[in-house]
Parts: C-alpha cells; sequence; structure tokens
C-alpha cells in the first residue's frame, strides 16, 4: 500500500445533473478531481469506487508518476466487483492519458499518421468528456472557446458556401443556426449548460479534423478526395450482367453510394439528401403501380410489377426514417452494407429494383398491347412497338445524366458525327 497516499476519506461527493438528466458525481481530492456516474448513494457502490481509487493512488505512488495539475479522474466500474475502467484528464493541455501505456488499436482510432495527429484525436475525446460532465467544470474554462467555436462555424459556413465538397461537418443553415446559439453567449461567463453544447460542436469539429488528416502533410481538403488505397474489389462481371438485367440503375446506384461513403466517411446532409430521394422514389413508384394495378393481365408485367411492389414496400419499410439519421449512424449502416467481395454493388442492385421491375412491367405490359393490337391492324403496329421499346432500353442503358455528360458518351459521339455530315459552318474552338 501507498505511504503517501491522496485519498481522502473524509472528502464528500458532490452530486449533478446533466443538462439531460444524467445524474453524475464530482469529489476534489488533493491531487486531482473524481468523476463516475456510479450512484455513490449505495454503500457498496462507494466503497467499490474509493477501492478503485487506492488501486490508481497505489500505482502513482509505487511507479513515481507525477500527475499534471488541474487533472481529473474518471472511473467507471465493471461487472467485476474488482476491477474498474478510467482515464484522466488534463484539463490544460485538453488532452486524455492513462497511467500505462496504451495501444490506438485499442482505443479503436484508425490511422495514425503523426504525433500531432494522434493529439487531435485525444483532443476529441477530451471534448467529449467536458460534454459529459460540464457542470462542475464551467467555472475552469474561459469565454474564448466560444469565441474561437464562433470563428471556426463562420469559415465553415463560408467554405460550405463556396464549396461543393467541403468537408466541414454542417451544412451553412446548421452554421447559421448555430451561430445564433453562440452569438448569444459571446462575451458572457460560461455556465454548464453553454459549456455542455460548446463541448459538443467542439467534439464534432476535433473528430471531422481527425478523419480529414487537419493540420497534417497532407490533408483532405475535398469530401471526395480519396485519402486511403482502396481494395481491388472484383465486381465487374456482376455489373455486367445486372446493369443490363436492370436498365443500368445499379450502376447509377454505385457511384452514388462510393461517393456517399468515400473513404468510408459519411456527411449528413449528402445521406439525406440520398435516402430522401430514394424513399421518394419508391412511394411514387408503388402509387404509380397501384394507380394501374388492373390496366394488364399479362403474366409477366404482374409478376414485374408484384415484385416492384414488394421490393419497394420492403425498402419502404427498412429504411422509413433514416432520411433524418445521424451521420454517425449512417456511416454504420454503410459499413454493414458494404460488401468485402462487391462493395457497394449488392446495395445498389437492392436500391435498383423497384425502379428496374417498375420499367420491365411497362414494357411487359406494353408487349402486351402490341400482341393484341398486331391481331387487328397487323404486323406493322408491333414492328413500330418493339422498334420504340429499342429506342427505350437504349436510352435507359446508353444516355447519360446531365451531370455525367461528356464528349465520350455515345449520345455526344452521335451528335458530332452528325454536325459533321452537316457541315457545321463554326470551326473548332471559335466561340458560340
Amino acid at each position: 500500500m501507498s505511504t503517501d497516499p491522496t485519498l481522502d476519506v473524509h472528502t464528500k461527493w458532490n452530486s449533478y445533473p446533466h443538462p439531460e438528466g444524467q445524474l453524475y458525481f464530482h469529489r476534489k481530492l488533493p491531487n486531482y478531481d473524481v468523476v463516475t456516474e456510479a450512484n455513490i448513494h449505495r454503500q457498496e457502490t462507494e466503497n467499490r469506487v474509493t477501492g478503485c481509487l487506492k488501486l490508481i493512488d497505489d500505482t502513482i505512488f509505487q511507479q513515481q508518476i507525477t500527475v499534471p495539475p488541474s487533472s481529473e479522474l474518471f472511473i467507471e466500474l465493471d461487472e467485476s466487483p474488482f476491477s474498474c475502467a478510467y482515464y484522466f484528464v488534463n484539463h490544460d493541455a485538453r488532452r486524455i492519458f492513462w497511467l500505462e501505456q496504451i495501444t490506438t488499436e485499442l482505443l479503436d482510432m484508425g490511422t495514425i499518421v503523426s504525433d500531432s495527429h494522434l493529439d487531435t484525436a485525444f483532443q476529441r475525446l477530451y471534448w467529449v468528456h467536458v460534454e459529459f460532465f460540464p457542470m462542475h467544470m464551467y467555472r475552469q474554462v474561459t469565454s474564448q472557446v466560444v469565441d474561437d467555436l464562433i470563428g471556426v462555424m463562420s469559415h465553415g459556413a463560408a467554405d460550405r458556401l463556396t464549396s461543393r465538397s467541403s468537408t466541414f461537418p454542417y451544412t451553412v443553415e446548421k452554421c447559421s443556426q448555430l451561430l445564433q446559439l453562440l452569438s448569444l453567449q459571446r462575451g458572457r461567463a460560461l455556465d454548464g449548460h453553454t459549456l455542455c453544447f460548446v463541448a459538443r460542436l467542439w467534439g464534432a469539429i476535433e473528430n471531422q479534423r481527425f478523419m480529414t488528416y487537419h493540420g497534417q502533410e497532407y490533408a483532405q481538403l475535398d469530401r471526395l478526395q480519396i485519402m486511403t488505397p482502396e481494395e481491388d474489389i472484383d465486381h465487374q462481371w456482376v455489373k455486367s450482367i445486372a446493369n443490363p438485367a436492370l436498365w443500368g440503375i445499379p450502376d447509377r446506384y454505385f457511384l452514388e453510394l462510393h461517393d456517399l461513403f468515400a473513404n468510408e466517411q459519411v456527411f449528413v446532409d449528402q445521406w439525406q439528401i440520398f435516402m430522401t430521394a430514394c424513399i421518394s422514389e419508391c412511394a411514387t413508384i408503388l402509387s404509380c403501380l397501384l394507380s394501374r394495378a388492373s390496366l394488364s393481365s399479362a403474366l409477366p408485367s404482374v409478376l414485374s410489377a408484384s415484385g416492384s411492389l414488394a421490393t419497394g414496400s420492403i425498402l419502404l419499410l427498412k429504411h422509413h426514417g433514416l432520411e433524418d439519421a445521424t451521420a454517425s449512424f449512417a456511416a454504420r449502416y454503410l459499413r454493414a452494407a458494404k460488401s468485402r467481395t462487391t462493395g457497394m454493388l449488392p446495395s445498389a442492385i437492392v436500391f435498383s429494383l423497384p425502379k428496374a421491375l417498375y420499367l420491365w412491367s411497362i414494357v411487359f405490359m406494353v408487349l402486351h398491347f402490341l400482341l393484341l393490337a398486331s391481331h387487328v391492324v397487323g404486323g406493322l403496329a408491333m414492328f413500330g412497338g418493339a422498334c420504340f421499346l429499342i429506342v427505350l432500353v437504349w436510352a435507359a442503358l446508353y444516355v447519360t445524366s446531365p451531370d455525367e455528360y461528356d464528349q465520350s458518351s455515345l449520345l455526344s459521339k452521335i451528335l458530332c458525327r452528325w454536325h459533321s455530315i452537316q457541315g457545321d459552318p463554326q470551326e473548332a474552338g471559335s466561340p458560340v
């Protein structure tokens, strides 16, 4: 046992309710403060916490560790009655630390490229601690953190306004709302409620800085900039089958999902746009199917329409409410959906099914009507209808969207060839 313990058994615990309601306990000791969410009103729990404090003090004394001034210890009791989890917080340096060496793999931090990059990760964890335990420490934090945050949020809003692929985690609308809240606190002394949401914002910003290698030699300056080599996934044979069968729709969803989950990061506004569009499309398709359910009795059309109805309904039920999900939830969703062998292609195919099967139901319905019409007006109607369907399939598979249009597209080549035959009087490079 330590001959110079820091633990004062006569020091009382103070209780504080978090702004969102969770009760936590704080105790001031000679060398550091202690916080815990364990209910020390129960004698057994207080005894266990006191035992953990004695073990930590013994370690500090035996290893001659100097705990920095203004440090704070967090204790969480384990299921085992003889162990606990802990970390120290250095309020002066805004970092967390442990008494023994600990690896980044154990903390699940991901790739660390430098000491300063690791400091960013620790600073993010520091602000998470402040967010969870703000009510006893607000007097120790200066209002400068609010002024600094206003500067960061203002720049982030300007970056979002001037860049389509900004890496700032909040949209312009969110920045505007948050800046209004922060401006009310400018120049005022902090209280626990203000410190709680300020710490939450700083934690989100530091987390984004860590993920985008802020301040490192090679920082991520664009949302779609790939920072780490991607796995070589062999999915061409699947795409070569799925795309023609599903009207080229999987390829477009694949590109959207790939961009949405670039570097395994999710920006919540991009997720909301994607998921809202998917749910809206499914709802529209279901409405169209139900409105024309009795127009055709052709078996292929009925089967395709039924498949579209079933897959659309399943997607609606599974993803209802996800258009408002957080970025962290969306990241977990996409990480679970990403296949090790084919990447995002399975999800792209699933999202394509309602629309693709709906298009096939239309094709089969038209074919059914043409077959009926051919018995009345002859084969000319059948030939014209077949040509129409060929043009429809070609348009769905090969005509690019405005965002994808370039000189390499098939339609562009045809148009360029037409201008060449007609003898376009304008020379290449001349002003239009």
